[in-house]
């Protein structure tokens, strides 16, 4: 095991929240009612700052709801004491993992990635635009509600993603349930229609579908070459088991895809699945698992042939940490863009073509805090500071 600096100690830990600029869309399957997005609607991400004796100040999303007194028993400690790099991150400080990362890494001054694995599989990481969303709910005709996917597709391809996610399940609130079936297998095949082939349509119903819906969805967009279905309905070993049976005997190229809701979960809640055979991507929160767990995760899925997809929507900090995770695995699959844009965070190190993104050989995650929107709208503005 390597011999980390010894005489490093935490002075200072804060929390600040952040605005997000967040994307106009539309909602999933679990909304109760159509409510127009607010185009300058913003969210909110919770930050930790790690400022050490040396003046390395390491920062990072917070996760697991690290209060003020979680974070007092890390004051005046080593950080290779809270997450050592071949073992991880101390369970207690969970949720300061993301931005301990950042911290040793600047320590050490190398890119995270290099301390997350022991191999580095290079970049040209693949990522999907994730936000087609019911958009087409927003319009009061469905000829201009179909026109908004239309256009959503062609903003994908123009912003040079290869894959984009849609969301299914109209049927389960906001329409009548066969139209809403119905309306969904329409916006893929109108997806397809406006793409052409070589580019990735994966759907996710968020748990919203039986399965007899799933089988008419498949048959109805066969034509279509849906890359994935994801989290179609609840978890079920034999349910999966038929599914998959309907899939291969249907001569489908189509992925099931599952994980994002059960991230708190044991991760062992996953080997009935995985002995199976029955799941091909695991897809558990990137920022909510940490990289200590999806170290674990990615393993028993490699044991397994399971492709890794690690699920990150609202954060901006979570999708560039899963792409610093992603170069040491070599069954990564794609990442999830929210297209999230904050005017206080730096993500220009990282660059992005053809649909894949390439991680810097900056010290740390990569990113930087822009100096001058900070000092002038959250220093002095901490959630909390302990000292």
């Amino acid at each position: 095991m390597p011999n980390y600096p010894s005489d490093i100690t935490i002075t200072k830990i804060e929390q600040v929240t952040i605005e997000i600029d967040q994307p106009a869309i539309g909602c999933n399957s679990g909304a109760k009612e159509i409510k127009q997005p607010d185009p300058n609607g913003k969210w909110h991400e919770r930050i930790a700052r790690i400022h050490t004796n040396n003046g390395i100040i390491g920062w990072g999303a917070i996760s697991w709801g690290t209060t003020a007194e979680d974070a007092k028993r890390a004051l005046n400690e080593n950080p290779f004491d809270l997450l050592n790099p071949e073992d991880g991150v101390v369970e207690q400080y969970r949720g300061l993992e993301n931005a301990l990362w950042d911290t040793i890494a600047k320590i050490l001054n190398k890119p995270a990635y290099q301390l997350m694995g022991t191999e580095s599989y290079g970049n040209g990481l693949p990522a999907y635009d994730s936000t087609i969303y019911f958009n087409d709910l927003l319009y009061d005709t469905k000829a201009d509600g179909l026109k908004r996917i239309e256009n959503d597709v062609k903003k994908s391809l123009a912003d040079g993603f290869t894959a984009c996610k849609m969301k299914m399940g109209r049927g389960n609130h906001l329409m009548e349930r066969k139209a809403g079936l119905q309306r969904d297998i329409e916006v893929v095949q109108l997806a397809r229609a406006t793409a052409g082939e070589g580019f990735n349509i994966l759907v996710d119903a968020n748990n919203a579908y039986t399965y007899d819906e799933v089988i008419t969805f498949l048959n109805e967009t066969s034509n279509c070459d849906v890359f994935w279905i994801e989290e179609m309905f609840e978890e079920d070993v034999e349910l999966y088991r038929n599914l998959k049976k309907y899939i291969n005997d249907k001569g489908l190229n189509t992925l099931i895809a599952d994980g994002e809701t059960r991230t708190r979960e044991p991760l062992e809640f996953y080997d009935p699945f995985f002995n199976a055979g029955v799941i091909d991507v695991i897809q558990h929160d990137m920022k909510g698992l940490g990289v200590t767990g999806w170290r674990k995760l990615s393993k028993m899925a490699s044991e397994h042939d399971v492709k890794c997809a690690p699920h990150n929507w609202g954060s901006l900090l979570g999708f560039f940490l899963s792409l610093q995770f992603a170069k040491t695995i070599p069954h990564f699959l794609y990442g999830e863009v929210a297209t999230l844009t904050s005017d206080v965070i730096d993500t220009s190190a990282y660059s992005f073509t053809d649909g894949t993104f390439t991680v810097p050989e900056n010290p740390g995650l990569g990113l930087e805090l822009n100096q001058d929107v900070y000092q002038a709208r959250y220093a002095g503005n901490e959630d909390w500071e302990i000292s």
